[in-house]
């Protein structure tokens, strides 16, 4: 099996060599070149999303909004549990001072506290599907203004890629466009 993987490895590397030796065939570095001569090249710029985030004013505003709302979820979750705490307590306590007068009202009790947690498990969801859905609109609406910016801003530049910077390994800080992308962001929304 290994002596049949060799050999098709090596036909590829033969059939390759063979289509290199090929002088009639175009290489991969010539670029055709314009009427008036010139060489006409991929025109590319990136955008650094982390520092769009960071420095676009409409998504400060947001972020602090969603740190607000995650913070107020908290709380209340804390809320929620020193309440659950409190009335375990008090159960325990009325358990070791005979405060229960039958095995049914102890039992009630029980109920009713794995109700309450029943309810805190439930707000939690809730609280953490409405701040995932906010982040959601968030991403979206910021998408959608960055696509509505770069549609207009590249009508001037005429980029034919505009690409994340993370997803760039190496490049020229000659393609990076985030400040002016950020700049012009911020122009928008401050109107």
């Amino acid at each position: 099996m290994k002596k049949n993987i060799f050999r098709m490895l090596s036909l590829m590397a033969v059939g390759l060599l063979m289509a290199s030796c090929n002088n009639s065939a175009p290489k991969m570095d010539d670029s055709p070149a314009t009427a008036d001569g010139e060489s006409q090249g991929l025109r590319i710029a990136f955008v650094e999303l982390d520092s769009l985030t960071e420095h676009y004013e409409y998504a400060k505003v947001m972020r602090d909004s969603l740190e607000k709302m995650s913070a107020n979820a908290n709380q209340v979750l804390s809320n929620k549990e020193r309440e659950l705490q409190r009335s375990e307590n008090s159960i325990r306590t009325r358990l070791q001072n005979n405060g229960f007068t039958s095995e049914q009202q102890y039992n009630a009790a029980v109920a009713a506290l794995e109700q309450e947690r029943n309810n805190g498990v439930a707000l939690a969801a809730r609280l953490n599907n409405e701040l995932e859905q906010k982040r959601a609109e968030f991403m979206q609406a910021l998408q959608d203004s960055l696509d509505t910016f770069l549609a207009e801003y590249n009508q001037d530049k005429k980029y034919d890629i505009i690409l994340n910077k993370a997803t760039v390994l190496m490049s020229d800080q000659k393609y990076d466009i985030t400040q002016d992308v950020i700049n012009g962001l911020n122009e928008r929304y401050n109107k």
